[in-house]
């Protein structure tokens, strides 16, 4: 499975929040990878799931493959949004 976390500069808060990302899916025995981009450069990028931050939810309208997150630091958080995306589809 292909992820992308997202953030503003592609830099800080997405760097951080792909790596609680991984240590999430580890955690849930889903094979995964994981890469950290600007939202302004991911256009035309395929990814099976988006993960980012509450603060791009009007930026993110639209797609179904979108999990957000308040917290990117909380990796248990993020594991349970995880979780039900992946039960959600079928992939848990």
């Amino acid at each position: 499975m292909k992820i992308i976390c997202v953030c503003g500069l592609g830099m800080g808060s997405s760097l951080i929040l792909k790596m609680s990302v991984e240590k999430a899916m580890k955690q849930l025995g889903v094979s995964c990878d994981v890469e950290h981009w600007a939202a302004g450069t991911m256009e035309g990028m395929s990814a099976d799931l988006i993960v980012t931050a509450e603060d791009f939810r009007d930026e993110m309208s639209g797609r179904s493959n979108v999990v957000f997150v308040k917290n990117v630091v909380k990796v248990p958080e993020i594991q349970e949004e995880l979780r039900t995306y992946l039960k959600g589809k079928g992939l848990l």
